[in-house]
């Protein structure tokens, strides 16, 4: 969940809550530094040692895991893709203070083509898929439904030579906090993953939406591309302290450590 970055900590209801009647007041609260948790330090170290020229963050919302990335001292490309209406002018006031970042309107999937999105009533739970059960239970009236928008789905290998191509030789961090779609967007980035070379998935192991593949399904398919396990961090947990969801975060096999 993009919304949930106070740099990535593990997440209650009540902190969605308290954050969110903060955003009432026009404020958005965002990590300044890095150091804040484990996954920021993995990530500081991560980007350095593969110097990563590029983070293609994908479901952006309105920018907060960009605007964490530039508290943290990343300075190399953003490229944000955000399909939600409401989400896009907001990502893109903050982008355009930025020379090297830039913004997407549209979703990344398996498959070029139209589809609807639920649009929730805080939507960084906005997804193709239904939130479930657990969603209502755990995030109350957040995670509802309020509407629903068509949007436009590209393949990230369709788009992957324009959105780098100020970049001669791309290398890539793949960020994805898409509720549930991770999988169809590495589906359609699969020739230009050679260029990817780690990335970040959002696990579920109690899915919050209807037919959300869980970390048992989704981990097998993210490694016949050719990644390892690099980090597993907790994002949420129940009111019973059970995991919900962490954040994955894989490198490819091939790819070579640069030295400082």
């Amino acid at each position: 969940m993009t919304g949930a970055i106070t740099s990535r900590m593990v997440t209650h209801p009540f902190t969605y809550r308290l954050r969110n009647a903060v955003r009432a007041t026009g404020i958005e609260v965002v990590a300044w530094r890095m150091g804040g948790n484990m996954l920021s330090q993995h990530l500081d170290e991560l980007l350095r040692r593969y110097q990563i020229n590029c983070v293609l963050d994908v479901g952006a919302r309105r920018g907060e895991y960009g605007l964490w990335l530039r508290g943290a001292g990343y300075k190399g490309r953003i490229v944000s893709f955000e399909p939600v209406r409401q989400n896009i002018a907001q990502l893109r006031a903050t982008a355009s203070r930025d020379p090297g970042w830039a913004v997407q309107p549209y979703a990344l999937g398996a498959a070029e083509g139209k589809a609807q999105i639920n649009v929730t009533n805080h939507t960084n739970f906005s997804s193709f898929r239904t939130p479930g059960k657990l969603a209502s239970e755990i995030f109350a009236v957040e995670s509802q439904i309020v509407s629903t928008e068509e949007v436009t789905i590209r393949r990230l290998a369709d788009v992957f030579d324009d959105v780098t191509r100020e970049l001669g030789e791309p290398r890539v961090y793949l960020k994805m906090d898409t509720q549930g779609f991770d999988l169809e967007v590495l589906r359609g980035a699969r020739e230009k993953l050679h260029h990817v070379l780690a990335l970040q998935s959002e696990m579920a192991v109690q899915p919050i939406y209807e037919d959300n593949p869980t970390f048992d399904q989704a981990w097998p398919e993210i490694a016949s591309y050719g990644y390892s396990f690099s980090g597993m961090f907790p994002v949420t947990l129940d009111p019973r302290m059970r995991l919900v969801e962490f954040d994955c975060v894989a490198v490819r096999d091939d790819a070579a450590v640069r030295p400082d």
